[in-house]
């Protein structure tokens, strides 16, 4: 496997990431994600998985406990040896049969935090809440945060369905989008969970 790229301070784009990485967005994710194990964080369409092991690479403990959810290629690439993950351990990789498809409810039980980069469809996003929120309430415990990495133009679309479910975290001293976490033009969200009263 190819030795991961060295991060710093300032945001970087690498060819095989839609999002610029940087040491304070892994600080960040380290940060807000569920800590306590068994409560496992799940990145929504991890692609390659760059983000995901230099995440791993960066907070070794929780390697049993994060993992990358990605679309299994078709047979044929994968008659040609061709896999979609290339970074991330195989042991941290998840797959679905399609864009259309979520992760089974066998993970999903398990899931405190979810991660979603770049997200084909606001859709796809508001099934997993959805999903998410059947789940707790069957169980009593559930999703509570979700991390959201994208471009600020598609970002009144997915505050709509990420508001839908829970509170917007502000990153005080963090600065969403001011090139500090990600570059110019890009934005990270962070939701909690609302609380309800009964």
């Amino acid at each position: 496997m190819t030795s991961l790229p060295a991060l710093n301070t300032t945001p970087t784009r690498h060819p095989t990431s839609c999002a610029s990485l940087s040491l304070p967005l892994l600080s960040l994710l380290n940060r807000v994600l569920p800590s306590d194990p068994p409560t496992l964080t799940l990145s929504i369409g991890s692609g390659p998985g760059l983000l995901e092991a230099l995440f791993l690479h960066h907070y070794p403990s929780r390697s049993s406990s994060f993992y990358g959810v990605e679309v299994a290629p078709p047979l044929s690439q994968l008659k040609e040896g061709k896999e979609v993950n290339t970074w991330l351990p195989e042991q941290n990789a998840i797959t679905v049969p399609g864009t259309w498809a979520l992760v089974g409810k066998e993970w999903l039980g398990e899931t405190g935090g979810l991660v979603f980069v770049y997200p084909r469809s606001a859709g796809l996003v508001g099934r997993y809440l959805a999903e998410m929120e059947g789940i707790a309430a069957e169980q009593g415990k559930g999703l509570e945060v979700v991390v959201w990495i994208g471009p600020w133009c598609d970002v009144e679309e997915y505050r709509a369905v990420l508001e839908g479910w829970g509170v917007r975290e502000e990153l005080t001293g963090e600065d969403e989008g001011s090139g500090k976490l990600v570059e110019e033009g890009e934005v990270v969200l962070v939701y909690r969970r609302s609380r309800m009263e009964g």
